[in-house]
């Protein structure tokens, strides 16, 4: 498919190998986009144009180009995913790696892109899209809602709580794909918002030298895993080695028993003679309950005199509905029943904005009303708002509470706000 807007042209790459030729250049666009990448070497450059030669061919997978008068003016890649909504799988496209040239900025270029993105994926009858953003701002601007915050600790490796392990720990390798996917995937069936894992990728990082992924086995079974990687220590003022300062990351940390996690921590409580700190990145809200002492080792006091620093916290993935309708049919049933005007803004992707009207009840999921019937409330609210009250990474009446949208009458509220409420917030350990 390729949609022209002015001299503006997209369209996905062929998997086959037949634009070959455009990949060098789009090794040196995504280069001087991302210069965090450090791709700095002709050497370097041809690696990650092999690299990308091989996603364009993985199955879900695919990268989209921009073309203005013929030049490469930006890039994109996009991901086919089955993601948990509420105990429920849903197809949501991905998109990652964003870039536009540096001859072809302020022309407008990623938001061809973005909409291109989008409107693909509601061709195809996903209800979602889901991002990482490089800028929070811009995103929201299009109709992206916050997801679940993400939360660093540095832990002490002694303070882990390891009472109660169940398991045996054993590092895992290539061969060992499979019994990690089969792991994974018991958990996301119960876990609202993870994604189902590409092989591919999967299998590239257990072969990745820098990551180590470490699990706890029961029956035969891996129950649980994490994956971890070093953080060297720095230097100081004199140029020594600093000791004791290396830093043991620990991202993905999936379990399908609180005494599988307990197994987890022990290994990590015995790295202390190594370690000067576990580094936890989750969004589990209430994970400084796994350590006897949660504070990070600053000292800071966040809210003197005596509110001490136990985490960062850091907005990432943002969710975006494509389809109200289907995006609604996620919702569970409701306790009492009653009739929702819903009033969605919507500047950017209009195939979403309107006023529509739907019945909720215990019959299961809320349903389109086009009976007219007079609702019984009306909510006026934003499409990236409610993109994050339907995934749960944000509850309907703080967002009223903080003026981002409207509920009439305002008695409704509680009625309201507890059929969109979820269970658990979305997780993502996806990384894209």
């Amino acid at each position: 498919m390729a949609v022209t807007a002015g001299a503006l042209e997209m369209r996905a790459l062929d998997p086959g190998g037949g634009d070959e030729a455009i990949f060098p250049a789009l090794s040196r666009l995504l280069a001087d986009a991302y210069p965090i990448m450090r791709v700095t070497t002709a050497e370097a450059l041809a690696k990650q144009t092999d690299a990308l030669k091989e996603v364009a061919g993985h199955p879900g997978t695919s990268i989209v180009v921009a073309e203005r008068d013929g030049a490469l003016a930006g890039v994109m890649r996009l991901y086919d995913y089955e993601m948990n909504v509420r105990g429920r799988d849903a197809l949501a496209g991905g998109v990652g790696a964003v870039a536009v040239s540096r001859a072809h900025k302020r022309q407008g270029i990623a938001r061809a892109m973005i909409g291109w993105y989008l409107d693909a994926y509601r061709r195809r009858g996903a209800p979602f899209a889901v991002l990482h953003p490089f800028r929070l701002d811009f995103y929201r601007a299009l109709g992206f809602g916050y997801g679940t915050p993400v939360r660093r600790y540095r832990l002490a490796p002694a303070t882990l709580r390891g009472e109660g392990a169940r398991g045996t720990i054993r590092f895992l390798g290539e061969s060992d794909l499979d019994a990690l996917l089969a792991c994974y995937e018991r958990v996301r069936r119960h876990t609202n918002g993870l994604i189902a894992k590409h092989h591919a990728p999967t299998k590239r990082a257990l072969a990745d030298a820098a990551i180590r992924h470490i699990a706890v086995e029961e029956d035969g079974e891996v129950r649980g895993f994490m994956q971890t990687s070093v953080v060297v220590g720095g230097v100081s003022a004199g140029g020594d080695e600093l000791r004791n300062r290396d830093e043991l990351v620990v991202r993905e940390l999936t379990y399908e028993d609180e005494r599988h996690l307990a197994a987890l921590l022990g290994h990590l409580r015995a790295q202390q003679d190594q370690f000067a700190r576990i580094v936890f990145e989750t969004q589990d809200e209430a994970f400084y309950l796994t350590a006897t002492d949660p504070r990070d080792g600053s000292d800071l006091a966040v809210a003197p005199p005596a509110s001490h620093r136990v985490a960062e916290t850091g907005l990432g993935v943002m969710y975006r509905i494509l389809d109200v309708e289907a995006a609604l049919a996620h919702l569970p049933a409701a306790a009492v029943p009653f009739t929702l005007r819903l009033d969605v803004e919507d500047a950017f992707f209009p195939q979403t904005a309107g006023a529509r009207t739907f019945r909720f009840g215990p019959h299961g999921a809320p349903r389109p009303d086009d009976a007219g019937t007079p609702p019984d409330a009306t909510l006026s609210i934003g499409i990236a708002d409610l993109s994050s009250v339907v995934m749960g990474s944000l509850r309907l009446r703080d967002v009223v509470r903080h003026r981002l949208a409207t509920l009439e009458p305002r008695a409704k509220l509680g009625l309201v706000d507890a059929a969109f409420r979820a269970d658990q917030p979305p997780i993502c350990t996806t990384r894209f």
